[in-house]
Order: C-alpha cells, then sequence, then structure tokens
C-alpha cells in the first residue's frame, strides 16, 4: 500500500490540476465565431464582424498556400422545434462560408466536400434561445487545426474604437481559445506528466497481475460471471485443465464504449475501439489461465 501511494497522489494531483486548467478554458471559450442567425444559412448573427473575421481567414490560408483539399469547413446547427432538416442547414452554412471564401480568392479545389453535423450541443444545451444561438456556427480548419479569430490591440495610428480582428491557428479543442492560450505551452508539459503517471500506474499493476490475476479489474465493474466447462489439454501438452471462457457481445461493447468515454466521447472511431476491446479482453482472461473463444465462433 505505501507503494501505490505516491503514484496515485502524483495521479490525483496531475488529474486535478488539467480539470482546473479544462474549466478555466470553458471559460473563454469563444463566443463570436461565425454565427449564424436563427433558421438561415446565409445570413451572419454579427455581418460585419463576420465579414472581417473572412477576410483575414482568407488572407490567413493564402499565405498558408494549402494543397488541394485541405481545407475543411464544418457546419453546425442548433435543436430547435420546426420543419427545418438540421443535417441541411448546416450544410448549408458550410458551402455559403465556402463560396464566401472563394470570393476572397481561394480557388474551390483547396477544399474538401464540406461536413455537415446536424443539431449539435457542444456550445449550447438548446433549452432556449440563449443556448442554442452558440450551435449555429461554422468552422474552418486547415488540416486539423482550427482558425480562430482572436481580438488584437489596433496599432497606434488606427483610433481604438477600429479594433482590428485577425485569424489565428490554435489546435482542434473544442475548449480552446485563441485568448486562453499561454505564451509558453505549459499543457503540453502537464500531458507529459499525466502520461507518465499513467505509464508508472500501468506497469504497475501488469506487474501485479502476474502474482494476482484475480485482483486486476479492467472496467469499473467485473465482467458477468461466465459458464465454465474445463477443457483439458492433451498429457503431451500439459496435465492441468484449461478454462473455457467465451467472450460475449454485450461484454465487448460496455468495454468499446468505456474506450469511447475515455476519448472524451470522440466519434468515428467505433470500429477501432470494437476491435481493441476484443484484443485487451482477450489478454485479460488469458493472463487469468482461460482459454478465450469469441462468441460468434462458439456458435458455429
Amino acid at each position: 500500500m505505501k507503494k501505490k501511494f505516491p503514484v496515485f497522489a502524483l495521479l490525483a494531483i496531475l488529474t486535478l490540476s488539467a480539470f482546473g486548467q479544462t474549466l478555466d478554458l470553458e471559460e473563454q471559450e469563444e463566443i463570436d465565431h461565425l454565427f449564424f442567425l436563427p433558421n438561415s444559412g446565409n445570413q451572419f448573427a454579427n455581418e460585419a464582424q463576420a465579414m472581417v473575421q473572412l477576410d483575414n481567414a482568407a488572407r490567413y490560408l493564402i499565405d498558408r498556400n494549402p494543397g488541394p483539399g485541405r481545407i475543411y469547413v464544418y457546419g453546425y446547427a442548433a435543436a430547435a422545434a420546426n420543419d427545418i432538416e438540421p443535417v441541411g442547414l448546416s450544410r448549408e452554412r458550410a458551402l455559403y462560408v465556402i463560396n464566401e471564401l472563394q470570393k476572397r480568392g481561394l480557388s474551390g479545389a483547396l477544399f474538401a466536400e464540406p461536413v455537415a453535423y446536424g443539431s449539435v450541443d457542444l456550445w449550447g444545451s438548446n433549452t432556449d434561445e440563449e443556448h442554442r444561438s452558440p450551435n449555429r456556427r461554422v468552422r474552418i480548419l486547415l488540416d486539423d487545426l482550427i482558425l480562430t479569430p482572436a481580438l488584437v490591440q489596433p496599432p497606434a495610428s488606427v483610433p481604438e474604437t477600429s479594433a482590428a480582428v485577425k485569424a489565428e491557428i490554435i489546435p482542434d479543442n473544442d475548449y480552446s481559445t485563441a485568448s486562453a492560450r499561454a505564451k509558453f505551452p505549459w499543457w503540453i508539459i502537464l500531458l507529459s506528466l499525466i502520461i507518465t503517471a499513467l505509464a508508472a500506474l500501468l506497469v504497475y499493476l501488469l506487474s501485479k497481475s502476474r502474482k494476482k490475476p484475480q485482483e486486476i479489474s479492467i472496467e469499473e465493474t467485473p465482467p458477468p460471471k461466465r459458464d465454465e466447462t474445463p477443457v483439458f489439454v492433451p498429457a503431451a501438452v500439459s496435465d492441468a485443465p484449461e478454462k473455457l471462457m467465451v467472450l460475449e457481445e454485450e461484454e465487448i461493447r460496455r468495454y468499446a464504449y468505456n474506450l469511447f468515454e475515455r476519448r472524451n466521447g470522440q466519434s468515428g472511431l467505433d470500429a477501432e475501439d470494437w476491435y481493441q476491446a476484443v484484443r485487451e479482453l482477450t489478454e485479460q482472461y488469458k493472463a487469468q489461465g482461460y482459454r478465450v473463444t469469441l462468441y460468434w465462433e462458439s456458435r458455429t
């Protein structure tokens, strides 16, 4: 127990630090980036500001000289009780922004197919108009980086009433913002420490598993009990009976869903989660002395 305490204490401190930093970033989430009016695919909530942001984004992209299909435009919509189809509306918004950028000198070949996310609750809960408006937006990405407007101080020769807005590249993170970026990327150091602590914890658990396999639990709740039928290996191989474990579909799904939650709900990796769940569960039971067979194999 004394050996485990320093590892868990370090992990707890790092987790709390990361959680506190995330809360701070959430409070500074961007609030005025290419928002659209309700039920509209071609009218911005703040037309003048959106035009400035599009001008700056176009200049930035031209300077970057991207290759064909490297610019991605994502459209979003809020969930509202009306007859408008949200996927079509979010696609219309993405196409409108692409058209505006093309007017500013960007070739249509530079854009990938627009992505329509339909109704989302990523920035607001959609419970009322105040919480629906942040979800009516379009985001512009260059490869995997989001272009986000950052308010900057105007030059000395420009009156303070005409503040300039420029587009700045930041990492693809729903809770990141240009105004929240530190001068030094401390989050990289924090992430490295968390990974190191997790690796140390994993090594410790693996070392314990060789001594007491029954104490290891990959999930928060133990897997359901299975009917175990001893299978005897021929004497030429081993004199000890071999236990059979049938890996059922429901257990695989639960484990894959845990993997999905560990990635903070990032979608698009369903197949990878499934195969990783099968692989890790199989290794877990084999480490406990089971011969593992998959549910579809046991029914053939």
